[in-house]
């Protein structure tokens, strides 16, 4: 009997492995949002435009993000030393401001959620920073 059992389990052991369950298909979102944008070798770096912590904060967009800059509306600014590139985003060297004072941030990263369409920035002066929606291009500079 104990024979008869050990070899209905192994066999049951060569079996097929079982399928995940599929899973159900995800209702689209309706959402106006942009698509986070790309940069190639000749173009600006991905996080440069102006980002909002909402796609309703878009209407007036209090983070703006420049090639060698990043500047908000809560009065915190920062110089962008260094910009290397690493998988998933930027390694950045800064120098900012918030409030007249300086700190420096050697370890700034920015990476990118491109299943959320967000951009995240970490070690950097902001406590709690949230992801970013990208809102638009930076204006053209008028002469």
């Amino acid at each position: 009997m104990r024979l008869a059992a050990l070899s209905l389990l192994a066999l049951a052991a060569c079996g097929q492995p079982a399928e995940p369950p599929a899973a159900a298909p995800m209702e689209a979102e309706e959402s106006s949002a942009l698509p986070v944008p790309s940069s190639g070798p000749n173009s600006a770096p991905r996080y440069v435009g102006l980002w909002a912590a909402s796609q309703e904060m878009c209407a007036d967009p209090a983070w703006r993000f420049e090639p060698r800059r990043i500047s908000t509306k809560g009065e915190v600014s920062c110089d962008l030393n260094t910009v290397s590139d690493i998988p998933g985003g930027y390694a950045i060297d800064a120098a900012c401001t918030a409030e007249g004072a300086l700190s420096l941030h050697p370890q700034m990263r920015i990476t990118f959620a491109e299943s959320a369409g967000a951009m995240m920035i970490e070690d950097g002066p902001w406590p709690d920073p949230p992801g970013l929606v990208y809102c638009a291009a930076l204006p053209e500079a008028t002469p």
